[in-house]
């Protein structure tokens, strides 16, 4: 009876060990792993070297687990048929069954789900021990895997961490426009520089050669920090600041020889790229052309800044809140009127 308990007690301690370990090796997460490397550089290493294989101890916890069930089932069945007869095999086979499902399948599992961040600094300790005991298996496993064929799925990590914000959003643990520039961020790569680029029509640029006095009255009216200098066959020179007018209006200075280098972007570039190079060249403001050569318009900082926190950057002086919509209108006011001279003539 000793023996028959010991049997019972030793195949179930072994597979709610095994249960609870791949219960909480499979609940790891990259983020998890990566806050160690600060906290614990030692373990960080140790339980990235798992996950980075874990095939090797999914392996060696399902076969000790398979190995624990079956010599636990022969061993229980021996000793019940030496104790009562093999009448009581089937019972004792039932009981066993349920004994298992519960105390070493349900339970453990569910606690190594729950608390497998307080588990997993123990996991290396345990399971590298046995990976080296159950090479022979590991190695079997991994010959089949080649032949069968192991080629790993390729995880997009920008969707998982935009599913995983809009998780945080869902359960209060941020808020929705916190959601929206996570999104954002991931996205902008994606993001046609085109759709967020002040368009030329609605663009307030200047001739190198434009009198002082209307230099003047046009900043008092539009009073932009930054203004794009354009020639007649619309060729960037470069950019004209607002603080500057006084040296053109009352010292005389030339307004070229005051006007910062242009920064000059394809219409392909992504806004990813384009804030990157704004940044590296610290400038606010770039001109952007097509592959022909046609300007299109110009792209700022503060536009970059609108399409991330998802709404417009307004200050006093700003009477029109989305250029592209003004532009836009402009458009389709001036195919109205082209369409009405049209039916004027034909009548």
């Amino acid at each position: 009876m000793v023996l028959l308990t010991l049997t019972v007690i030793l195949s179930i301690a072994v597979s709610f060990l095994c249960s609870i370990l791949e219960a909480t090796l499979l609940s790891l997460t990259p983020t998890f792993i990566s806050q160690q490397k600060e906290r614990s550089p030692q373990l960080y290493l140790r339980l990235k070297a798992l996950r980075d294989k874990i095939d090797r101890p999914l392996v060696a916890i399902l076969t000790l687990n398979t190995i624990a069930h079956t010599a636990g089932a022969a061993g229980v069945g021996a000793q019940v048929t030496a104790l009562y007869g093999s009448a009581y095999l089937g019972v004792a086979s039932a009981v066993m069954t349920i004994l298992i499902l519960i105390l070493s399948e349900i339970i453990p599992k569910v606690l190594g789900a729950k608390y497998w961040r307080q588990i997993a600094p123990t996991l290396p300790g345990i399971l590298n021990p046995m990976i080296l005991i159950l090479r022979p298996f590991i190695w079997l496993s991994d010959r089949i895997l080649r032949i069968i064929g192991n080629n790993k799925e390729e995880i997009n990590l920008r969707a998982e961490i935009k599913a995983l914000s809009q998780l945080a959003k869902e359960l209060g643990k941020i808020e929705t426009k916190e959601q929206q520039v996570i999104a954002n961020v991931l996205d902008l790569n994606e993001v046609d520089i085109t759709s967020i680029m002040t368009p030329r029509v609605v663009t307030t640029a200047i001739k190198p050669d434009i009198d002082p006095q209307e230099l003047t009255d046009l900043i008092e009216k539009h009073q932009f920090s930054r203004y794009p200098i354009i020639d007649d066959e619309e060729n960037p020179l470069g950019i004209f600041f607002r603080h500057d007018l006084l040296k053109v209006a009352q010292g005389g200075e030339k307004i070229m020889d005051l006007a910062e280098e242009p920064l000059v972007f394809p219409d392909t570039i992504s806004v990813k790229n384009a804030f990157r190079k704004l940044l590296d060249e610290q400038q606010h403001l770039a001109f952007i052309y097509d592959e022909y050569g046609t300007w299109l318009g110009i792209i700022t900082l503060e536009d970059i800044l609108e399409k991330l926190i998802g709404e417009e950057i307004l200050d006093e002086h700003d009477l029109v809140p989305d250029m592209r919509l003004l532009a836009k209108k402009r458009w389709e006011s001036r195919q109205e009127s082209e369409l009405g001279k049209i039916k004027g003539k034909s009548h």
